[in-house]
């Protein structure tokens, strides 16, 4: 941005510096908006919840709703597991047909894949995210193992 200033003798002067505002302490996005809106609420004796409270509640369900879908998804697939190994110790030599033996399998690919696309579209960092990585790539390493008929 350039800005003209005229200068007493008539000629124009071209000024191409153009100072930010600085900002004094870092805040989060949005936390001027919410202080005004705080200040803006009426308070008629009732117990006001201020915008920011709103904010930092919505986060706090958004991020604990993810862990306790993490969770809930390491849970399925640990189970998915348990079914294969108590398939795998209930018969020494399954069949390639067994229906059983399929329908485990199967059930631990749909319940890894969800696992898989939940890690993806959950980019955030914590113990569940890992604990469900972990258990994902451990039912890729038992499924990999089956396929190749590593416990035949």
């Amino acid at each position: 941005m350039t800005i003209r200033r005229v200068d007493h003798s008539g000629k124009s002067l071209a000024n191409t510096s153009v100072k930010k505002p600085s900002r004094t302490g870092e805040s989060a996005p949005g936390e001027k908006f919410t202080r005004v809106m705080d200040a803006l609420a009426p308070m008629d004796g009732t117990f006001a919840v201020t915008a920011t409270d709103e904010v930092q509640a919505a986060d706090g369900d958004a991020s604990s709703r993810q862990k306790r879908q993490q969770l809930q998804q390491t849970g399925e697939l640990l189970d998915s597991l348990q079914e294969l190994e108590q398939d795998l110790q209930g018969k020494e030599l399954p069949p390639e047909g067994d229906e059983t033996a399929e329908q485990t399998r199967l059930r631990l690919r749909e319940t890894r894949d969800q696992a898989l696309r939940s890690l993806t579209e959950t980019p955030s960092k914590g113990e569940e995210r890992d604990l469900l990585h972990r258990t994902a790539v451990l039912a890729t390493v038992e499924l990999a193992k089956t396929d190749r008929g590593d416990y035949k």
